[in-house]
């Protein structure tokens, strides 16, 4: 298993990532780090429903129907 080190904490393997869990994610179309539940993954990425976010990216968040593909590297346990 390899273990990278991301902004809010360790960089999650494809592999131990669960469909269901809750994470730390990062995008670019968010000021902040946000905490999202894994919907599907896929190959390099995963379908995430935002569950929590800073207030100044809620309306970002609704605009997407409070969902986003975020890269894999973009998710931390």
């Amino acid at each position: 298993m390899h273990l990278y080190y991301c902004f809010g904490g360790i960089m999650m393997d494809i592999t131990n990532i669960a469909i269901g869990k809750r994470y730390k994610c990062s995008s670019p179309l968010f000021n902040q780090e946000f905490t999202g539940i894994v919907e599907k993954v896929y190959d390099l990425s995963a379908l995430v429903e935002v569950e929590s976010c800073e207030e100044k990216d809620i309306e970002k968040s609704e605009d997407l129907n409070k969902r986003l593909v975020v890269p894999i590297s973009s998710i931390c346990e």
